[in-house]
């Protein structure tokens, strides 16, 4: 599994630096837009974990907007995506990792990261609607 994850970055790396190359804070970009991903990822295992009844996230209430959406948000950025920023840095990017990745897991040619992308992302919307149609 360790493979899977470090040749998504790889690729993911790799495809922004050769398709942006003028792009000044790409690793900033990816980072936050993976992390992202991953936290997408892990919504949808822990949706259909509660959805059988075998695992139980509350999401924290936050009341600080005005707004419900907004307040959501931030607890669903809370939950799932700061953990995975914690991770990500120190698993890619702490102390310049990403440059021992991209040598070890180089795939001429390769296109991982957008199709998992793309499939996480649909996914996610997926399972959204069908645990609100489920329940």
């Amino acid at each position: 599994m360790k493979n899977y994850y470090y040749i998504f970055w790889s690729d993911a790396i790799q495809r922004i630096r050769k398709f942006h190359p003028q792009k000044k804070n790409w690793k900033l970009s990816i980072y936050i837009l993976n992390s992202w991903i991953h936290a997408l990822n892990f919504f949808i295992i822990a949706l259909w974990l509660k959805y059988f009844h075998l695992l139980k996230i509350k999401l924290p209430e936050i009341k600080i907007f005005p707004g419900e959406t907004i307040n959501e948000f931030i607890s669903f950025a809370l939950v799932f995506v700061i953990p995975f920023l914690i991770l990500n840095y120190f698993l890619i990017f702490y102390k310049d990792r990403y440059k021992k990745i991209i040598e070890k897991y180089y795939i001429e040619g390769g296109n991982y990261a957008f199709p998992y992308t793309l499939t996480i992302v649909l996914g996610a919307f997926i399972s959204a609607i069908l645990y609100s149609i489920l329940i």
